[in-house]
């Protein structure tokens, strides 16, 4: 089976790539390295030769290549990852995010519509539903987004519902709570960059000394010990959730959202603690204040994706950490740094 990967070279996009390819999938991948680089295109490239097609493609401002990249592949389903993904730059910059999230989705349900390929999986977001007072959140949970780039997930999320409503494509919208880790084997490993928005990358960042200190923003929440609380999820089971959301939108007609989470809330001191325990390296911290766009509490009810789809995730936060840290616990490349 032929896959289209959009946004193939981010740490999301390439680990559903290397997972899809394993599994005897053909990816014909594209990205346009905005927030990438071309590390896991060679990586995947180098181990997939003759499965793994790439072009390097700007979705928003490039239609005809998108065309032209997907035309006659008998590509069956079309995973739509790419977009800027920020929530503190999109409220700095927030015409460029509605500029290239709906333009690069335009494009390619255009490129999809001039093939006759109708199944879509669509990288949304929790951050569409927004400051809930109604925890965990399920599906139908008042969609309230506070940053722009929830904004963005939100409209394309109504875009692709009124195009499945009039049976022009079926498209399954997953709703991602806070993806952390690393594939077990480490090949595929989410950058550590000075520009990452992440919070793992930052964490990693200290405990190698990159970085003298680890940014805690908010810490009067009304939570248990004043941070922000989350749901984190194994990178490894995000994937999984991709993969069964596939199979299931390729025999189904319509559109459904789905929550991709592990139902647990975990404050961002609780995180810290446990990358410690795991890595037994020190993270010193430091407090500012709440970042615009952000909220208090955010954590998934995962059970309709348990029922329709099949998935539930398998690891625990310990687990995360540990494999969050292993690609970077025996590096050279940051010794000296400071």
């Amino acid at each position: 089976m032929n896959l289209l990967v959009t946004g193939a070279a981010g740490y999301i996009g390439a680990s559903f790539s290397y997972e899809a390819l394993k599994k005897g999938f053909r990816v014909y991948g594209c990205d346009n390295f905005i927030n990438s680089d071309e590390t896991n295109i060679k990586i995947l490239e180098n181990k997939f030769p003759n499965d793994f097609i790439f072009e390097k493609i700007d979705l928003s401002t490039e239609l005809e290549k998108v065309k032209n990249f997907i035309s006659n592949k008998q590509i069956e389903c079309v995973i739509h990852f790419a977009s800027l993904k920020s929530v503190e730059e999109s409220e700095k910059i927030p015409n460029e995010y509605w500029r290239n999230n709906l333009d690069s989705t335009f494009n390619v349900l255009k490129a999809m519509e001039d093939e006759g390929l109708k199944a879509l999986v669509f990288s949304s977001s929790a951050s569409v539903y927004g400051q809930s007072k109604i925890q965990p959140l399920t599906e139908d949970t008042n969609l309230i987004p506070e940053s722009t780039y929830g904004k963005t997930k939100l409209a394309i999320e109504f875009i692709l519902k009124d195009l499945a409503e009039k049976s022009l494509i079926n498209v399954a919208s997953l709703r991602y709570f806070n993806p952390i880790g690393s594939h077990k084997d480490g090949l595929i490993v989410e950058s550590i960059s000075d520009n990452q928005s992440n919070i793992m990358p930052k964490i990693i960042r200290v405990a190698l000394g990159v970085d003298k200190k680890f940014t805690v923003f908010g810490n009067d929440y009304e939570t248990n010990d004043g941070t922000a609380e989350r749901d984190y999820i194994h990178i490894e089971d995000l994937i999984s959730g991709h993969l069964d959301a596939v199979k299931f939108i390729l025999h189904s007609k319509g559109f459904i959202e789905l929550n991709l989470g592990t139902g647990k809330k975990v404050s961002v001191l609780d995180l810290l603690k446990t990358f410690m325990a795991a890595s037994r390296k020190e993270v010193p911290i430091e407090f500012s204040s709440r970042r615009a766009g952000d909220v208090p509490v955010c954590y998934a009810d995962p059970t309709k994706s348990n029922k329709m789809i099949s998935w539930k995730s398998k690891f625990g936060l310990k687990e995360m950490c540990e494999d969050s840290w292993r690609p970077f616990q025996n590096s050279d490349e940051f010794k000296g740094k400071s």
